[in-house]
């Protein structure tokens, strides 16, 4: 293992906390440098060989990751559908077939034609709203790797190859790579690029290992062998720390210690406030591969299970049965505990590939989620289906994104009654009084709220799209992404409107967005009168613990200042005092070290 430069200066790299844990240790990097390849032109003649060593690298990859499945050890075995999935992917249309095409029509090689592919694969993706699908190109990039990996023949640094406790730093890691990490070697690892829903992130959890993903330029600032201070929770790598540093991470790491310990003896405890306010608090997933995070931290069910990813994982259209399966695990694993299934929610992106719709200069506003869904009967039928039936192996609810007035509502039951009178006729099973709930993200379904409330048992606020539809502002956009506020005194309106509203029809009302997670939001939420919150399950302890800590009725009076705030600076200010007065010490900052030396590297690049 090298080892670092004298004389060098710490300092701190900021990236995306993904599994919490602080540890300190020397880096290992592992070699992902960018595969080159020429553009060649081949020969009409060329065209159908150049086929079939694409053909026998996707037959290789496929084999590979057989491998790794039959492999995975035992604490990942409930993850292997991640990697089932990517084996699905090496014969994705989009990849596979457009590949073979772009060689037979444009002439060249494999390597370009694939390479082309996937830039095609990676604009589609650009498009898509939902971070939670966009992120999945990750797993697309990693399959495209490995292929270009076994067509020109270059290898990568293995991971088995590290040999003493080490952190790991990476451009990027796939799941496979995180299938081979053994916690007494891998004492964390680091990343350019990811994010907190990459698979990846998902594994490393589950493994106990702390990672930092999002780093941008990881690999180029740390040297191998240099020692380096990570935080998994902050997302914080200290590269170089000097004995200052190492005395307060020795203090830090003791006191994460202490503080996940209590985390967790609150992830257990129920979520009510000091004055007797009960919350359901429940955790949102997208992978059933997640569901045992969801029971480790202590949720009280799935507020949100996105269904989108069993469409992305096949190269056709899932059958009833393969939902009725997912839905039925997810049902029978969480029970007693209820499981809120959301439909299709997808865009105008075509990733529903067998699916024709046109391109959409806006997808966000085009045909997505339950418009498409009533556009398509015979999709949508099959997925009501599929719920209903799971309905009968645990507490099943259906949720409905997107709904933006009376007449979606009405349409919508419509069809589910008609499912359920042919599923009467058929015999199948199901739960009659199955509970059904729409998400509250549009403006109109706010202030149409009280009718809304008539025709369902329950509201799911989905405040990443409700403040972006509020505010006009498109999270993609780099230009207009700073305009992005969950503390707009507008925003806050809507969310009492809605609350509001249904606690007057006698229906609870939910958060399943984004905000719902923040521990500085809870006293804004508990004011407003939630009566459940749903979020990444890694949030649920902090948040549990901020419940029990609070006062409702001092949220309800701090709710009513804030509400008449005429700024999103002012309501800061105000929460900030309050967070100061109520729960002091809770929101100091956990790495004033860190952020001091950070900002003098900032003074210092810029004098």
């Amino acid at each position: 293992m090298a080892h670092p430069p004298e004389n060098h200066r710490p300092t701190v790299l900021k990236g995306i906390g993904v599994s919490p844990g602080i540890v300190l240790g020397p880096v290992f990097h592992l070699n992902r440098d960018r595969l080159r390849y020429p553009r060649r032109r081949i020969e009409p003649a060329e065209v159908a060989p150049e086929q079939a060593r694409f053909e026998d690298a996707v037959a290789r990859a496929a084999a590979n990751i057989e491998d790794l499945i039959q492999d995975l050890p035992e604490e990942l075995r409930e993850h292997s559908g991640i990697l089932e999935s990517q084996r699905l992917m090496l014969k994705d249309r989009m990849l596979y077939d457009r590949t073979l095409r772009i060689i037979e029509e444009e002439g060249v090689n494999a390597e370009w034609a694939l390479e082309k592919a996937l830039a095609h694969v990676r604009g589609l993706f650009r498009q898509i709203r939902d971070p939670y699908i966009r992120d999945r190109v990750e797993d697309v990039e990693y399959v495209s790797r490995q292929l270009l990996r076994l067509l020109t023949g270059q290898r990568e640094t293995d991971i088995d190859e590290i040999d003493e406790p080490a952190i790991v730093v990476a451009h990027d890691l796939s799941p496979a790579d995180t299938t081979r990490m053994r916690p007494d070697r891998i004492l964390a690892f680091l990343t350019d690029v990811g994010s907190r829903t990459s698979h990846t992130a998902i594994m490393a959890r589950s493994l106990g290992i702390p990672a930092v993903v999002g780093l941008e330029n990881a690999t180029g600032a740390i040297a191998p062998g240099e020692q380096v201070i990570v935080d998994g929770m902050t997302g914080e790598v200290i590269v170089g720390p000097d004995e200052t540093m190492r005395r307060h991470f020795l203090e830090r790491r003791e006191k994460c210690i202490r503080q996940r310990l209590d985390f967790i003896h609150h992830s257990h405890l129920p979520a009510e406030t000091r004055d007797g306010y009960r919350v359901k608090i429940k955790a949102n997933i997208e992978l059933l591969d997640e569901i045992p995070t969801v029971i480790e931290y202590g949720a009280e069910g799935i507020g949100l299970f996105r269904t989108e990813f069993l469409y992305l994982a096949s190269r056709s259209l899932p059958s009833e049965d393969t939902l009725y399966r997912a839905y039925r695990e997810v049902a029978e694993r969480l029970a007693p505990y209820p499981v809120t299934i959301r439909t299709l929610d997808i865009g105008g992106d075509k990733f529903v590939s067998t699916v024709s719709l046109g391109d959409e200069i806006n997808p966000a506003l085009g045909l997505r989620a339950t418009r498409l869904c009533l556009k398509e009967p015979k999709l949508f039928r099959t997925q009501l289906r599929a719920i209903l039936r799971a309905s009968v192996h645990g507490d099943v609810r259906i949720l409905f994104p997107m709904i933006s007035g009376h007449m979606e509502i009405l349409a919508v039951k419509e069809h589910l009654e008609a499912t359920r009178e042919e599923l009467r006729r058929e015999g199948v099973p199901f739960r009659d009084d199955l509970p059904v709930g729409i998400m509250i993200e549009v403006p109109t379904a706010v202030t149409m709220a009280d009718v809304l409330a008539r025709e369902v048992d329950f509201f799911s606020i989905g405040t990443n799209d409700l403040i972006q539809y509020a505010l006009a502002i498109d999270r993609v956009n780099e230009h207009v992404a700073h305009l992005y506020e969950p503390l707009h005194p507008g925003v806050l309106r809507l969310i009492r409107q809605a609350t509001e509203a249904a606690h007057q029809a006698g229906i609870e009302v939910a958060m399943c967005g984004e905000m719902a997670g923040e521990a500085t939001y809870v006293p804004v939420l508990l004011g407003m009168g939630l009566d459940e919150l749903s979020m990444n399950a890694l949030a649920i302890p902090r948040v549990k613990r901020m419940i029990r800590l609070s006062d409702q009725e001092a949220c309800r009076r701090l709710a009513g200042d804030l509400l008449a705030a005429s700024t999103a600076r002012e309501v800061r200010e105000r929460l900030a005092d309050f967070l100061d007065q109520h729960y002091p010490g809770d929101f100091e900052a956990a790495t004033d070290l860190y952020t001091a030396l950070r900002a003098e590297d900032t003074a210092a690049s810029t004098a």
